[in-house]
């Protein structure tokens, strides 16, 4: 998401608080909320200006990020509605990710190996991480931005991820670390290994 009047590129991960952004920052001069890549991004618009704007985005557990697209689904479209959180993961290994909720994080902001994007905030520490960034980011810039940032499109009856996460059998479990293995490693997050495997 690219907001020429702040001069800010927004790589909208799916189901990393993207909502929130673009209902803060958005105006008439912007395209719509999507979950463009930062390369589509470049591609889409003129790359000498992008290379300009303060890039960011937004990771998230990827065990909690990977269930909250489950409810999605389950809640947008009727014929997932009965699918078990088994069949969503073996449906996205075979078809290498058919719904974009579930592609892996790292994709949207690398090239090859490289990180494309300096200011990475954390879901989990949110409110805290984009405050931070907002107050830096006002220090210079023309147009500044609030620092509080409203929550939108979150889903609030949902079960601990933990929870859903132990009702994996070991086999879906070690599917689900292998799908984000990249996104763990990446981001800092802790890979957990069925219980069984456990010492």
């Amino acid at each position: 998401m690219v907001f020429h009047k702040y001069r800010l590129i927004c790589t909208g991960i799916p189901k990393n608080a993207s909502s929130s952004i673009f209902d803060i920052l958005k105006n008439s001069t912007d395209q719509s909320h999507d979950h463009h890549t930062i390369i589509q991004d470049f591609q889409n618009n003129d790359p000498d200006l992008m290379e300009t704007y303060t890039r960011f985005c937004i990771v998230r557990n990827p065990y909690d990020r990977f269930f909250s697209g489950c409810h999605q689904i389950r809640r947008d479209n009727s014929e997932n509605n009965n699918k078990t959180v088994k069949e969503i993961i073996e449906q996205e290994l075979k078809l290498e990710y058919w719904n974009e909720v579930f592609i892996p994080q790292y994709k949207f902001i690398t090239f090859g190996n490289q990180i494309l994007i300096s200011n990475i905030l954390s879901y989990e520490n949110l409110e805290e991480d984009w405050f931070n960034f907002a107050s830096e980011y006002n220090k210079t810039a023309e147009f500044k931005i609030k620092k509080q940032l409203p929550r939108r499109n979150s889903t609030e009856e949902r079960i601990p991820w933990q929870n859903e996460l132990e009702e994996l059998s070991t086999e879906h479990w070690e599917m689900l670390n292998h799908m984000y293995e990249k996104d763990f490693k990446l981001f800092n997050y802790e890979i957990i290994l069925p219980k069984n495997d456990h010492n």
